[in-house]
């Protein structure tokens, strides 16, 4: 009895330390979101020429704020996300997706950054039909995982992301040409704030969250993401070698007409 007493406590005591943690991750998004939300308004009136005309050195400027807040606001989503997919998949607002459009999305997200390191990226879609899931958080992983592959990535390398189905799942694999990860730190690479202790990585920049966001959120829809460095294969046709790292978000494929009914909505109560 009083080895189940102290269990009990410590894992009362594991609760209390994480819901402390996500509420102080929640205080956290609200302060970065307060000054974030006008600094990206405002850059949107300025690249739209609102506000007056930009001189070509102006525009560059603009542009260069933009990059930079866009990377801000894609780390005060992903804190949210770890923050809201604690409470599990209640956090999902699930509803028709195309996987091949979460892909050529993703792509396009990633264009600029792929220019910057002089990289080719190379989207294969699938087809088919759509599928239910959070679009906004499926967008999230999906941009974490190839974000992840771009980063590492070699300049003039080649990064690939093909996307594949069958009757039951549906399949992101992104693989790429960078230095690959060890089994060791494969063992810790989706857990929060973890980074690799390699010197030449160090100083690569990143939050330590893109890819355990990115598992949380494949969980949360029933799915996984999983990574193999090298990769045990190959794509089925094309004439690069990637000898990196391949990430696979794996995805239960249902289509729309086989989601579940959404729960009845809560009787009314009269008031007093």
């Amino acid at each position: 009895m009083a080895e189940r007493l102290k269990s009990d406590g410590k894992a009362s005591d594991a609760a209390s330390a994480d819901e402390r943690r996500s509420a102080f991750i929640r205080d956290l998004v609200h302060d970065l979101s307060t000054p974030l939300t006008p600094i990206a308004g405002y850059l949107t009136l300025l690249r739209g020429e609102r506000m007056g005309p930009l001189t070509p050195q102006q525009r560059k400027a603009v542009e260069t704020m933009a990059g930079a807040v866009l990377r801000l606001t894609r780390i005060v989503e992903n804190l949210s996300d770890l923050a809201s997919l604690q409470s599990g998949p209640s956090a999902i607002r699930a509803g028709p997706v195309h996987p091949d459009d979460l892909a050529e999305a993703a792509a396009s997200e990633m264009r600029a950054a792929v220019l910057d390191a002089r990289l080719h990226l190379e989207v294969r879609t699938a087809g088919g039909g759509e599928m239910m899931g959070d679009a906004r958080k499926l967008g999230q992983a999906l941009t974490s995982v190839l974000q992840n592959a771009v980063k590492f990535s070699p300049h003039g390398g080649e990064v690939l992301l093909e996307v594949s189905r069958d009757a039951e799942v549906v399949r992101f694999s992104v693989y790429d040409q960078g230095p690959g990860i060890s089994a060791a730190e494969a063992a810790d690479l989706f857990e929060p704030f973890q980074r690799s202790a390699r010197p030449e990585e160090l100083r690569r920049p990143g939050s330590g969250l893109g890819l355990p966001v990115a598992s949380r959120i494949a969980a949360a829809h029933g799915g996984r993401v999983t990574v193999e460095s090298p990769p045990h294969t190959q794509p089925a046709s094309g004439s690069h070698d990637f000898n990196g790292s391949k990430f696979v978000i794996e995805l239960p494929l249902r289509s729309p007409a086989e989601a579940p009914p959404p729960p009845p909505p809560a009787p009314a109560h009269a008031s007093r």
